[in-house]
């Protein structure tokens, strides 16, 4: 089997061999032409989310492809239906980071709820006044979580911790661990009226895109912090600014945006974090991303599929 192992930027070089493959390891890839020159001639494509669109014009470039590997949990990169309709399998990598992304958008909401970005912005500034650094308490505040997999559950039990009253909405209802961690499920349109905080942690589709929009933000409770480590789409952002500079919201936590590495938005003088899409970046979730995607591998080259997300059309 040769393998295309591609946007290698920090996984350990020896960490990345099967015995009995071909393994071409390269750099972040954003150029198409250029992908498919180096993978024409290979059987496993092993990518990651955030430098390129798998579709179908790159696709049908690659005669020899079998198997798409992302090396994400998100796979709306891929076009997955397309890759089924061709008999190829995709496979992602769930589960390597719930804790690694939830422990993030709790630090995002700290920061956004008690200005602690700005306060650092002061301090190399050598300003020490307090004007506008006013915070708000999270303990007895409420929190909406909007998907409730791996990554929405441990975000319910870091809140739980701080005290804070938990509700979620998911079109697949967890209701073991809704009992469990102590929340309750509520519709959209309740969750958004009743939080003081909105925490995204939902996959990106049809129907998710732009669930954040210039409508479901009149929805929301005055003063609202919304939290984003899901994906950037998930929010409408002009619509999002509006209601920032307008303080329909007191905040936003956001570690992914529309647009990601093509525009950068102008979020001055509000209170908004906005970090590169590291939310999933620790030592050891990229351990556990490429043991996850060799596995992955090694399974299909005994004819099992792992972790396949388009399984059940395949053709």
């Amino acid at each position: 089997m040769k393998i295309c192992f591609v946007d290698h930027v920090f996984e350990n070089p020896e960490d990345i061999a099967i015995e009995g493959c071909q393994i071409d390891v390269h750099g972040p890839m954003s150029e198409p032409t250029k992908l498919v020159d180096l993978a024409k001639d290979a059987d496993i494509l092993c990518a990651r989310d955030q430098f390129m669109k798998y579709d179908r014009s790159v696709i049908d470039q690659l005669p020899r492809l079998k198997l798409i590997v992302t090396r994400s949990t998100g796979y709306d990169h891929v076009d997955w239906k397309y890759a089924a309709s061709k008999g190829i399998p995709v496979c992602n990598v769930p589960g390597y980071g719930s804790n690694t992304v939830a422990e993030f958008a709790a630090g995002l909401l700290l920061s956004v709820s008690r200005k602690i970005h700005k306060a650092a912005e002061r301090y190399q500034r050598g300003n020490y006044a307090i004007d506008g650094m006013e915070g708000i308490d999270l303990e007895g505040k409420t929190i909406g979580i909007a998907g409730t997999g791996s990554i929405g559950l441990k975000m319910a039990r870091i809140a739980k911790g701080l005290g804070m009253r938990i509700c979620a909405y998911d079109i697949y209802e967890n209701r073991d661990a809704a009992a469990e961690i102590g929340f309750e499920y509520l519709s959209l349109e309740k969750l958004l009226e009743e939080s003081d905080v909105i925490s995204l942690h939902l996959p990106l589709t049809e129907e998710t895109h732009h669930l954040v929009n210039a409508q479901t933000l009149k929805s929301m409770k005055p003063g609202a912090i919304l939290i984003n480590t899901g994906r950037g789409e998930l929010v409408d952002t002009e619509a999002m600014l509006s209601a920032l500079r307008e303080g329909k919201l007191y905040g936003a936590g956001l570690d992914v945006i529309e647009g990601e590495r093509k525009k950068t938005h102008d979020f001055r003088d509000l209170n908004v974090v906005v970090t590169t899409h590291v939310g999933w970046f620790t030592r050891e979730a990229v351990r556990r991303i490429v043991t996850i995607a060799l596995d992955n591998i090694r399974a299909f080259m005994i004819g099992e599929l792992r972790n396949c997300v388009n399984e059940s059309i395949l053709k």
